[in-house]
């Protein structure tokens, strides 16, 4: 995309460089500068931002092939299931920039779990934010949306399997299938539900991380 721009400009202004010299070569070349600067300055931000994220707690019990066999620590969610995924993460997001009780300001972490639910007669979407390992229920404000669930879970076991770059449908099912596979060949009993989780935020480009979860049942 930076290179696209770049060659853009040039096509553009070609015939003014042409015209007028070197007034509109010195416009571009400052152009093309303050466009490398403002890269540079977002990529800054992003990577900053992402090395101050707090992480979800958990220990690799083992690997088997692609899959890791997790134990996740005890946490505290907060959660909303809706028939509309569009607005989970606002809904969410509007608890944890203080809408709530005491108008508590609660910093962002990885990573964003969301789920699919199916029934005959309709479809729920569920998302859950990990709330900092620092807060207890007790000290975690009332959310003011009474759709929002905020619950402490115990200790549990999943299996994992992770994919890069952006998520999309087909890579989730792909990675699910294959999770799947990996699970019945060593015979490994799970809940048939894939949790996805997602680490990143959409303006993060390099190094994308992505998972798919399935609770074990053993």
């Amino acid at each position: 995309m930076f290179c696209e721009d770049i060659k853009e400009i040039f096509i553009k202004n070609k015939i003014l460089i042409l015209v007028n010299g070197a007034t509109e070569t010195l416009y571009i070349i400052t152009r093309f500068f303050k466009m490398r600067l403002l890269l540079i300055f977002f990529l800054f931000i992003g990577f900053k931002s992402m090395s101050q994220t707090e992480e979800q707690n958990y220990n690799v019990l083992k690997t088997l092939e692609d899959v890791q066999i997790r134990e996740y620590d005890p946490v505290i969610y907060a959660s909303v299931s809706t028939d509309n995924e569009r607005s989970l993460f606002r809904i969410l997001a509007g608890y944890i920039f203080g809408g709530n009780e005491n108008n508590q300001k609660i910093a962002m972490t990885a990573p964003v779990h969301m789920q699919e639910s199916s029934s005959e007669k309709e479809k729920k979407y569920t998302m859950k934010f990990v709330m900092p390992s620092k807060y207890t229920l007790d000290n975690l404000s009332k959310p003011n949306d009474p759709r929002i669930i905020m619950e402490k879970v115990s200790k549990k076991k999943y299996a994992a399997i992770s994919y890069s770059g952006y998520n999309n449908s087909s890579k989730f099912s792909l990675n699910s299938t294959k999770l799947r596979k990996i699970l019945d060949e060593n015979n490994i009993s799970y809940k048939d539900n894939p949790i996805y989780l997602g680490y990143d935020a959409p303006y993060k480009v390099w190094g994308r991380k992505n998972d798919v979860l399935l609770e074990l049942t053993e």
